[in-house]
């Protein structure tokens, strides 16, 4: 089973100090809530194509930066 939930790059960051950190805070904070989420899952009572789809949900609902 495998879901790609793309964040963007912190390490293409532009801008000041500040900014670049941001971007490294804000894609460990998407990615955090994407595992918690599944995590969360009730993955007894999930079969494989149900699991597949909420893989695929948890990386379309979570918003991106950019």
């Amino acid at each position: 089973m495998t879901a790609h939930w793309g964040v963007p790059d912190p390490a293409a960051a532009e801008g000041s100090e500040a900014e670049r950190h941001f971007a490294f805070a804000e894609a460990y904070r998407m990615l955090n809530n994407r595992i918690s989420i599944f995590t969360s899952l009730p993955m007894t009572s999930l079969d494989k194509l149900a699991l597949q789809r909420r893989l695929d949900e948890i990386g379309r609902n979570t918003p991106t930066a950019g």
